[in-house]
């Protein structure tokens, strides 16, 4: 029997790494398609670089660790690694895993403290995470660095505005959602909310084929309160703008119930992560009230004068037509054709190709190529065979 010292492996362990590492970057930079004829730091760079470029960061970071092995206090290597850090967080973001975009930024906050970026995205995080301290502490810091910086300060003057008011709210957390309420309004039933909002975690999430894991912040004021806190016309009577924001007594639509509001609402959540927010408004406001109208019938009788009358919105100018600067009459127009157009191609289509939509439109497509590619004409037609139809 041999006995191997601990010093003998130590030196085998060394010499195995010394041999296999080369053989490792030369099979990477096969895959990539890059020469070999590079000093290992070249090549093991190139690699990040090409990472970076296709969105690879995880690979990225892995590459870039292989030649901090060499030079651990490169300071062009920390700024790449903060930069890199970043790029995941904000990756991650979009994908709205806010829970991993957070750890990559707090990574990238540890190796360096005083960057905008990070400050910047952290502070986002904890807003949209209703933890508004957090988030005026992240922002504080990152206007010290950018003091001039007016995207900044106006996100700040919101945050105050809004923290006079939510910050004396309570907080009931299930499941999903982080539900803030009045813990004193009597009126406020927080169980039938929880219960509306876990049946339309289920129901919308089966058309949508989408179940989020992120909690998502749903805010209940009094009427005065959502007066205070919207920048919005009198005619919308609940928003969502990455939190769900309704006012429980007061101010809803008329004839509207809070559980097809919540409906109405958290189908904007899901439409938005599930498009990157890029989707036309029509298509949104349309696929919320069609999710709504499973709670309770929709009142399209504006839509039946319209038609007689000629008054029906061209398609083409629709999504105008949702603008805080138009009347309340136009704005319920424009609800009532979103409504009827988006029921049409779901009937005649299925809810599977509004899905498969949805997914194209994620890659940064404009929805009129995406339509005319899903439907096999173009949108003047189709939007002519809606017209014949109804």
């Amino acid at each position: 029997m041999i006995l191997l010292t601990w010093k003998k492996l130590s030196t085998m362990k060394n010499l195995i790494v010394l041999i296999i590492a080369p053989v490792i970057l030369f099979i990477y930079l096969q895959d990539y398609g890059l020469s070999g004829d590079d000093s290992p730091g070249q090549a093991w760079w190139k690699l990040v670089e090409r990472a970076n470029a296709n969105e690879d960061y995880v690979s990225a970071l892995d590459y870039l660790s292989r030649i901090e092995n060499n030079e651990p206090d490169n300071p062009d290597l920390i700024k790449a690694r903060v930069s890199l850090l970043n790029n995941l967080g904000n990756k991650y973001y979009r994908e709205r895993d806010l829970s991993r975009a957070r750890y990559a930024f707090l990574e990238a906050l540890e190796i360096d403290p005083v960057n905008f970026i990070t400050l910047r995205m952290l502070g986002e995080i904890a807003y949209f995470s209703q933890r508004l301290n957090d988030a005026k502490r992240y922002w504080d810091e990152a206007l010290v660095i950018k003091p001039d910086d007016q995207s900044l300060i106006a996100l700040l003057r919101k945050l105050e505005k809004e923290n006079e008011v939510e910050g004396k709210l309570e907080s009931s957390s299930l499941a999903n959602f982080d539900i803030r309420y009045h813990g004193s309004d009597s009126s406020v039933n927080v169980y039938d909310i929880q219960g509306d909002l876990l049946e339309a975690y289920q129901e919308v999430g089966y058309d949508f084929n989408y179940y989020p894991v992120r909690s998502i912040v749903v805010l209940l004021y009094t009427g005065p309160e959502f007066s205070q806190i919207r920048n919005t016309p009198n005619w919308v009577g609940a928003l969502y703008d990455g939190k769900i924001r309704l006012p429980v007594k007061g101010e809803q639509p008329e004839g509207a119930s809070i559980k097809t509001i919540l409906w109405h609402e958290y189908t904007h959540a899901l439409i938005n992560d599930a498009t990157g927010n890029n989707c036309p408004r029509w298509l949104h406001e349309g696929l919320a009230q069609y999710q709504q109208a499973k709670v309770a019938p929709i009142d399209q009788s504006l839509l039946d004068s319209a038609l007689r009358n000629g008054d029906l919105i061209p398609l083409s100018q629709l999504d105008r037509a949702f603008g805080f600067n138009q009347s309340a009459a136009k704005a319920r127009l424009a609800y009532a054709q979103a409504y009827s157009l988006t029921e049409y191609l779901v009937g005649k289509y299925g809810f599977w190709k509004i899905n498969v939509i949805l997914q194209e439109m994620k890659k940064g497509r404009g929805w009129r190529d995406v339509f005319e590619d899903e439907f096999l004409m173009p949108v003047p037609e189709l939007e002519k065979e809606w017209k014949e139809e109804i």
